[in-house]
């Protein structure tokens, strides 16, 4: 089976720079199966990996389609179907299999991220784990830190939580419950989202 493929580079860091944003404003086990999202991801999985195959060639005949609904990525099930939306359209409007796909990307999480309905209590854990972090490692308040993250804006608190998956926010919070402090916190926790970031979404190549 495949791993997700990686996501762009250069979108992750987008992503991650909204941490840097909750750093200075906001002073804020197991695997899939274990998690009730489980079967929502996986269908969602599907229906990212049927638009893959439409614009990319092949359709239900395309070569990658059962190593893409056999992987499980990070992103929450909303966002996914967000995406298998927006990126095809975008990829069909461009007209050019040149066209850069991280471009794609950054331009449709633009367009979906305030229309993703994950609901933020759902992600309470990781809320928490970001908050311990910040008292552990920079004496904040857990006060004050929740106090900041619920000041951002909602589509900053979406690239925090719930565009993650329930994998995807254990994997980030056992990672800042666990990862030692650092002489840079801001970049201390967005190492933490990072590898997480990284397999939002499946691809190929």
């Amino acid at each position: 089976m495949h791993a997700p493929r990686p996501f762009p580079a250069r979108v992750a860091a987008a992503l991650l720079a909204f941490s840097t944003t909750v750093g200075a404003v906001g002073a804020c086990g197991g695997g899939p199966s274990n998690f009730p999202d489980r079967d929502a991801v996986t269908a969602a999985q599907a229906v990212w990996c049927d638009a893959l195959a439409k614009v990319l060639g092949g359709g239900p005949k395309w070569e990658h389609l059962a190593a893409c609904k056999a992987a499980y990525p990070t992103a929450s099930p909303g966002y996914l179907r967000q995406m298998a939306k927006c990126f095809p359209r975008r990829l069909e409007a461009a007209g050019d299999d040149k066209t850069d796909r991280a471009q794609l990307i950054s331009e449709c999480n633009d367009e979906v991220i305030g229309s993703i309905n994950e609901p933020e209590a759902a992600a309470q854990d990781l809320i928490e784990a970001r908050c311990a972090r910040m008292f552990r490692c920079e004496n904040v308040p857990a006060a004050e830190c929740k106090a900041g993250f619920t000041k951002l804006d909602g589509s900053q608190r979406v690239l925090l939580t719930t565009v993650y998956n329930g994998a995807g926010r254990y994997e980030i919070a056992d990672c800042l419950d666990t990862a030692s402090c650092t002489d840079n916190e801001i970049a201390g926790r967005d190492a933490c989202y990072k590898p997480v970031t990284d397999k939002l979404l499946w691809f190929p190549y």
